[in-house]
């Protein structure tokens, strides 16, 4: 009984936040205003990442010891801070990088969460030794960057995040993480009752914005490295790849892409792939159900494979 009350405690909220924090940002100009890139039609308030970040908070609280949690909180809240400060004034690419490698710092070093082994991806594993360290900062940045290039439609990036820690929550029923990958579900899920597109929550409407989908990517690579290291692992690293293969597919073509035509690797383009679907002729919510359901597909590959230990 405490797990469903903390959970539904962290989604009430994380629905509150939204509801509070919409006439501030309103106020304050912490607003996605629609021009250039950006083709939705009324400035939207960008609120979701700090109240998701809020319901994790007050929901961890509420379920009691949960591992490493204070730590996942300090280096979450980094990027809620850089984060937000970016939604208001854009920052430079180069410092919000140096501020989602604080935040990785944080969890190798705080919280001893790290990649030391990658699985089997080529039928015999792969110790990392003394490439431990670098090869878990880019590959966490890459993930949080992922989950950050594919928020481009409403309910987009919430959306794929939660299959993807759905799929991670059947692989950790017997593992101590299990409460934290459900309080994550949950303050998603607040969110998505108010980013999903559909007319009757027009005056709940926000955006997670870069703080909120940093702060999921940085969560979804936490649980990740978590449940895939150890002599307790509960999956491989290769099942943990194909859980987020879409987002990473998206944000590994699109900085070559950018090298390839001698552009900054992260200056934003409309090529993503929502772009892409979009501007062949596709609605904003066909092209979500599109992506959506590849996620659902490569994430089934994934399980499949953890299953059948293939």
């Amino acid at each position: 009984m405490g797990l469903y009350i903390s959970l539904f405690f962290t989604l009430i909220v994380t629905l509150l936040f939204i509801l509070m924090l919409r006439p501030v940002a309103l106020a304050v100009g912490l607003v996605d205003t629609p021009g250039g890139r950006k083709k939705h039609k009324d400035p939207t308030p960008i609120v979701g990442g700090i109240a998701m970040f809020f319901g994790l908070l007050f929901g961890g609280q509420l379920m009691g010891d949960l591992p490493s949690f204070n730590w996942l909180l300090t280096g979450s809240s980094l990027l809620i801070l850089v984060g937000v400060i970016d939604d208001r004034f854009e920052l430079a690419p180069a410092v919000r990088l140096i501020g989602q490698t604080c935040a990785v710092l944080v969890m190798i070093f705080a919280a001893d969460l790290k990649l030391e082994n990658i699985g089997s991806p080529l039928f015999f594993d792969w110790d990392l030794g003394p490439f431990v360290l670098p090869f878990t900062i880019l590959v966490s940045l890459t993930v949080i960057n992922a989950f950050n290039t594919i928020d481009g439609i409403d309910g987009l990036s919430g959306g794929v995040a939660f299959i993807v820690l759905g799929s991670m929550a059947l692989l950790s029923i017997k593992s101590p993480i299990l409460g934290l990958n459900l309080l994550l579900m949950a303050s998603i899920a607040g969110f998505l009752i108010c980013n999903a597109p559909i007319q009757s929550n027009r005056h709940a409407k926000c955006f997670m914005g870069d703080a909120g989908s940093t702060f999921v990517g940085f969560s979804v690579a936490w649980l990740g490295i978590f449940l895939s290291q150890g002599v307790s692992s509960s999956m491989s690293p290769v099942t943990g790849l194909w859980l987020v293969a879409v987002p990473i597919f998206d944000v590994v073509t699109s900085v070559f892409r950018r090298i390839i035509r001698k552009k900054h690797p992260f200056k934003a383009d409309r090529y993503h792939l929502h772009h892409v679907l979009m501007d062949s002729g596709l609605s904003a919510k066909t092209t979500l159900l599109i992506i959506l359901l590849f996620t659902c597909i490569t994430a089934m590959i994934g399980l499949i494979g953890e299953v059948f230990f293939v």
